[in-house]
């Protein structure tokens, strides 16, 4: 439920030479009670995640920058198993091509080829470009708003964040920022026996380090939903309680 929707970004531009790749070490891990109590039965509890290592390389284009990002190696977070559908094989290789502008990734990120544990590292990827203020220093709060649409496969998903950021220790360059996030998330798409729609209440915390225009260096994100789903024929909504943390770390 928690898989997220990915649009492809067109990309256009002069591509100045690029910047030596940079290596990362993403790692998401997500946890889904789900109350089946009303259907007779208990509570449901799933476990999954994803490590990936990853090159990063950047170069300039028209308004922005390019960011080329390939999956070097997948691993299983240790004491996880996967549920049916999600491998590692295969994964080595797929890329995402993100746009950046102010620092911040413009649309949603697409993996090159289809992959479960790939597409589960994409939030990890968005998270090395959060589009923080560039001219924010040590001691600054700030407020934002992030609104996001994203459709495809006749699935259709909205969600508005609202981010209270403090910078809180580091110098010019490289500062570390801390937020406190709430937020909302609709969802409506195919079920398994007809249309499905998902509403949840995000609540989450933030702590990323690095430049301002990014990619940040090193990042722990945490989020928890509590959700409904209803689906059609089912006259009670199923209640959800997921959580998520997604770290990542710039390696020498």
């Amino acid at each position: 439920m928690l898989a997220g929707l990915f649009a492809l970004v067109s990309l256009a531009g002069a591509v100045s030479g690029p910047s030596a790749p940079q290596r990362y070490r993403i790692e998401v891990k997500s946890k889904q009670d789900v109350d089946l109590s009303a259907m007779g039965q208990g509570t449901q509890t799933t476990e999954f995640g994803a490590i990936g290592f990853l090159s990063v390389t950047m170069s300039d284009t028209t308004g922005g920058q390019l960011a080329h990002i390939v999956v070097d190696s997948l691993q299983i977070p240790a004491g996880l198993e996967l549920p049916p559908g999600f491998s590692t094989d295969g994964g080595a290789g797929i890329f995402f091509h993100a746009y950046i502008v102010d620092g911040k990734v413009q649309g949603t990120l697409m993996p090159s080829a289809p992959h479960r544990m790939v597409s589960l590292l994409a939030g990890g990827i968005e998270n090395l470009f959060p589009g923080l203020r560039t001219t924010a220093k040590l001691g600054d709060t700030w407020a934002d708003t992030v609104k996001a649409e994203s459709s495809a496969e006749g699935n259709s998903q909205k969600s508005v964040t609202m981010l209270d950021w403090k910078v809180t220790g580091g110098t010019t360059g490289m500062l570390t920022y801390e937020a406190n996030t709430v937020g909302t998330l609709m969802r409506e798409g195919p079920g398994p026996a007809g249309k499905q729609t998902i509403n949840a209440k995000i609540t989450g915390t933030r702590k990323i380090s690095g430049p301002p225009a990014g990619p940040m260096h090193q990042g722990m994100i945490k989020a928890m939903q509590d959700l409904l789903v209803s689906m059609e024929g089912n006259p009670d909504a199923i209640p959800v309680t997921a959580t998520t943390e997604i770290t990542f770390v710039k390696l020498p």
